[in-house]
This record gives structure tokens, sequence and C-alpha cells, in this order.
């Protein structure tokens, strides 16, 4: 992370460019900071449209795009904020969530059809505002209770993604609108944050991310000075105190343990909601890159290891019923409602800050093992819905309407986690391109000392362990490419144009620096082996994991076999099993099969798939389970 005291000439020219244009040539396309950051993060998003994914991830985005967010019917998402009628609804969520997926999805694939509907949205919403400065759902008197300031938050991220999209002035001239209505109602002498919403005041306190992003758009101090007096309030009565138990190095779990009544309704989660409690750091983290205060990195740095540590599961997801419930350690153990999507994209992007502020690629190895796991495993086939919670072993279910509308809170949020993936497949560093994600990846890169490099991935991966990058360049450039190497792969190897370099090490990026021919290849392989990963605190069970792919068991596979009966593994010295991939399961709606080897001296196997396929059908014909009961087995810990 890098400080930075003031704006560079250069930079204020962009700025003035950007108001008038919405462009800013040979930047990274965002919108004009008034008032700069003061952190610089370490790795930054590439200009939109500069990455392109194809092969299976790529599939899975374009069609969820098609099936799901440019199928949204605009009108239904608009009434809420027409009728405003609601008293305890969370409608108001739904148009934000969406906008943000629409707008970074036409930022992405250029497609006109989602930019027309996108300006549609926006311009249908601004129809609702009052005379007042209020977009929202809840009438007059009834503001400020329940999911009311949680569904401003969106009004509030929708507005500004629209005007750093289009360079509309109108977004946000009506985010200001609103912000200063909010300012209005709460803060001293007024209403106090939390007297009536959600979640120990978390709901609420989630405005700090469109709060700070608009100071910095605007550069009106009032913003700032309101972020603050939120914080402040953090330690009262009502107020959720996550920088003192944070510190405190107190187990999300146990932050809001609820009455007791409430612990068989929500399978011990209490009241620690996971998704509104991330949304909360995210807003510290927008507050340490816009003032540099140490003390909030501390904070989300260890909020975001205390969850890792003690709530995520092996396919990067946590919750049940919404809630944190020490959740690592339970994971063989029978979950009411495992894994809600809404939590797994917030956890993706939690993990997209702390990656784009340190650089440090555990961060990615976390949003990599989610994506192909509980991300891709929520989405419907087809791309047209999503699944509320994707648990480790049974059914997955698709998701329920909610709120009288045909629409989800996950649903609305799923796309979110798959427009995340392209801003952090390829980034741009200090030195050059910083690759996180392989597969089928097209980049152009700006480069420090000018121009820019294209980087065309051609792999089969995870299916295949080799990576070959080839540069894209109009003449011979010095940069530094860096290279994602998963703290999972410890067999690894590195060549340039042919020439060995140095193994790389696990957990690390490695850092080529030369200058760079048009055409030159770099090829990277990574250890595919299939791991035998041990349950936390329960030896007798057993998962398999290949790369950042989690297998299972499922019913499509076993031909009536009994999913729960112990199998019997025979691990080498590095943790690992034979795995060989089955060709020809398309049709059962499976992406990858994988026959793994039983026993030491058996010719027996059983047939895994990847968890994003398993359980895709959403009923009993593909019961699955990921955690396999096992004899003998002491397999080493994930």
């Amino acid at each position: 992370m890098r400080t930075r005291p003031c704006v560079h000439l250069h930079s204020i020219g962009c700025l003035a460019l950007l108001a008038l244009t919405g462009s800013c040539e040979g930047q990274s396309a965002r919108a004009a900071e008034i008032a700069p950051p003061r952190v610089i993060d370490v790795l930054s998003p590439l200009p939109p449209g500069a990455v392109h994914l194809g092969g299976y991830v790529g599939d899975q985005i374009d069609r969820g795009l098609r099936a799901r967010v440019a199928a949204q019917d605009v009108a239904e998402i608009v009434a809420p904020f027409r009728e405003r009628r609601d008293t305890t609804e969370w409608r108001s969520e739904f148009w934000g969530k969406w906008i943000t997926s629409a707008i970074a999805g036409w930022r992405y694939s250029g497609d006109p059809v989602l930019r027309t509907l996108d300006e549609r949205a926006v311009s249908d919403l601004l129809r609702t505002q009052t005379p007042d400065g209020y977009i929202g759902a809840y009438p007059d008197g009834g503001h400020l209770r329940r999911w009311d300031v949680w569904g401003r938050k969106y009004v509030l991220l929708g507005l500004l993604a629209w005007q750093e999209a289009a360079g509309d002035n109108r977004a946000l001239d009506a985010a200001r609108r609103e912000a200063d209505f909010l300012l209005g109602e709460v803060g001293p002498g007024r209403a106090k944050p939390f007297t009536d919403d959600m979640w120990n005041g978390m709901a609420t306190s989630s405005v700090l991310e469109p709060m700070l992003l608009l100071y910095r758009r605007t550069g009106d101090p009032r913003y700032l000075e309101f972020a603050n007096y939120i914080v402040s309030e953090w330690p009262t009565p009502e107020g959720p105190d996550l920088l003192r138990m944070v510190r405190a190095n107190i187990p999300v779990f146990n932050m809001f343990p609820g009455p007791a009544r409430e612990v068989k309704e929500y399978a011990d989660g209490g009241h620690s909601k996971a998704y509104e409690m991330m949304s909360c750091f995210e807003g510290l983290a927008e507050f340490y890159r816009t003032t540099g205060n140490p003390d909030y990195f501390d904070a989300i740095r260890k909020a975001h290891d205390n969850i890792r540590d003690n709530e995520i599961t092996v396919i990067g997801s946590g919750s049940d019923w919404e809630r944190w419930h020490n959740g690592h350690t339970r994971q063989t153990e029978p979950w009411v409602k495992g894994m809600e999507t809404c939590v797994t994209v917030t956890w993706m992007k939690f993990a997209g800050q702390l990656l784009r502020l340190t650089g440090d690629p555990a961060y990615a190895d976390e949003i990599e093992r989610t994506t192909y796991n509980a991300l891709l495993g929520a989405q419907a086939p087809d791309g047209t819905w999503w699944c509320s919670h994707s648990p480790l072993a049974g059914t997955k279910e698709r998701a329920p309407e909610q709120c009288e509308l045909h629409q989800n809170c996950c649903v609305a949020n799923g796309p979110r986690g798959l427009m995340l993936i392209p801003q952090l497949a390829v980034m741009q560093g200090a030195g050059g391109p910083v690759v996180n994600f392989y597969g089928q990846v097209r980049a152009r890169v700006p480069l420090p000392e000018g121009g820019d490099v294209g980087l065309e991935q051609v792999s089969d991966y995870p299916m295949d362990d080799t990576i070959r990058i080839t540069m894209g360049l109009d003449r011979d450039r010095k940069f530094v490419l860096k290279l994602r190497i998963p703290a999972w792969s410890q067999r690894n190897t590195l060549a340039v144009n042919g020439a060995p370099q140095p193994s790389p090490v696990p957990g690390t990026y490695a850092s080529i620096d030369r200058t760079w021919r048009n055409g030159e290849t770099v090829i990277l392989r990574l250890d595919l082996r299939a791991r035998v990963v041990g349950a936390p605190g329960h030896p007798e069970y057993a998962a398999i994991v290949r790369g950042p792919l989690v297998l299972a068991r499922d019913a499509r596979l076993e031909n009536g076999a009994d999913l729960n009966a112990p199998i019997s593994l025979a691990a080498d010295a590095d943790g690992c099993v034979g795995a060989g991939p089955v060709r020809g399961q398309a049709n059962l709606g499976i992406w990858q099969v994988f026959r793994v080897q039983l026993g030491e001296r058996t010719a027996t196997s059983v047939r895994l798939c990847d968890f994003a396929s398993a359980g895709n059908t959403w009923d009993a014909a593909s019961m699955y389970r990921v955690w396999m009961p096992v004899a003998g087995l002491k397999a080493p810990g994930d």
C-alpha cells in the first residue's frame, strides 16, 4: 500500500476529461475523484473491456449475463420506489444489486442491450425521487426502519456506478440528494442511526461504503463526517461495536450470540449475520483507502482472517441460515441452510478489497476457490436463476421468490460475483501485469512506461496443468510480469521461450522482470494432483480437492450406491491420490468427472464430480456429498 498526499497534474487533466466524456484514454476507467484516496491500491483493475474470459468460466459469465441479468424486468424492481409501502421488506435492495452487475456486465461485454437496459433503469428510478431527495421503498413516517437505509445504500452504489460508467451526472446529483436527505434524518440532534434497523446496526452501518465513495467523488466533507459519525456510534448499546470486538480477537460467531430462544431456529447462529457484517468491513476498507487510518486496515485484515479461520468451508463460503456458526469445524454436520450465496459473493468482494490493498496472492487464492465451487455451484446450469444455499451434503434448491416479486436476494447478488471475476483475473501492478486467474483469458494491460501489452492465455486449466501465455506488443518493452502461484500447488515449473526459470514458490507471485518482445511465450505448469483433505476436527471424514476444484460424490454417478457408506483412501506421502478424468459425462449435466482410486492394492474406484456440477438438478436425482466417511485414513488438514 502506498499513501498519496496530493493529486498529480496529469490526474487533474484526466479528471476533467472524465467529467466531460466519461472516459480517460490510457487510464483505468474510474470516475473523477475530487478527494482522491490517501492509500493507493497495490493492484488495480484494468479498464473496462480489457479482460475477457473464455472456456467454462467465461461461458458461465456469459450465460448469467444473458439469461438472468439481461432478462430482468426493470419495471418490477423500480415499482417498490414508486409505491413506497414497505414496512419490513427488503425490496429496495434489488434495484441496486441488479444494476451494479448489469453495469459491470455492459462494461465487460460491450453489449448495447445491457447499456440500454441500464440507462432505462436509472432514468426510471430517478423519476421516483421525492422533492426532498428520498429514493426508497418506505413511506413517510416509516423511514429508518428495518431495511430502509440498507436499501438506500444499494441505490447509492447503483447511481455511483452508473455515473462512473456513463459519465451521467444526473446520477451523481441524485446520489447527493439521496445522501443529503439521510444526513438530514440521522446524526447528532436528530435520529440515532441504529434505533430500528436490522442486525445490531450492521445493515445501516453498511452505508459507509457509498458514503465514502461519494465523498471522494464530490469532495463534500459532510459525507466523510457522516462516516466518522456512524463508526463513532458503534460502541453505543444499539451499535455493532465491530472495531472493538475485532481488535479483541472475538470470533465472529460470538460477536452477537442472540437470545437463547433463537438458537434452534437459526442453527446456532444467533445474531451474527454474515452478509451484513462483511458489508460493514467493506465499508471500513473504503474508510482506510480514503483516510489512511491504519486502525481500519488492521481491523479489516483481522476480520478477514477471523472469518477465514473460523467460518469458511472447503468450498470457499460460510454461514448457516445466513449467520456465522463456527462453520469451519462443523463442516461434516447437518446444516439447516448452508452457505448463502449472498455470503459467498460478499466474501469474494471482501477478499477482493484486500487483494487490491495489499497485492497478497493469498486473497486471490481464496477468490479462486470460492469462484470454482461456491459461486459457480449456485448458478443454475442455464443461468436463469440461483440457489440461495449450497450445503456440503444433500441437495441444492432453487432460491424462493421474495417480497412478492420474481426476485430473491441471492439471485440479485450472484451475478455481482460473476462480474467480479474479470475485474480481478488480470490486474495492473506498479511494475506491470499481475495474473491471478488462469484458463482461456485475454487481457490488454497498460504498462508503467507507456504503451500496453496483450496477454493471451491458452489453457484448459483447471483440467490441464499447463498455462501458455503469449505477449502481444507493438515493440520491445521492459516490464515485470507476475503470475500467481497458488499455495496448494507444491510442484511448479516455469519457462520463458522454452528456457527454464527458477521453480516458482507456492503462495507467491512468480516475477519475471525483463525486456519482452512481441510473440514471446511463458509456460507455467501447476500441480494438479488430487489432494486428500481431512475435515477439521473430524479425522473420520475426508474430501478430495484437485487444484481449485472441490470434488463430490453425486447420485448420478453412483448407480444406486450409498453415498454415506465409508470408503477407503490411500494417500501417498504428499497426501495425494490418483484421480484421472472421465470423459463423456456431459449427458449428465456434469462439467468434470474424475475416477479416484480406492485402497492401496485394489482396482476399485469411485467417480467424483466438481462441486459446481454436484446437485445441479436441484432435486434428489443429484443428491451429493463432499465430506466422505473414510476407513482408517489420517489425511492432512486443509
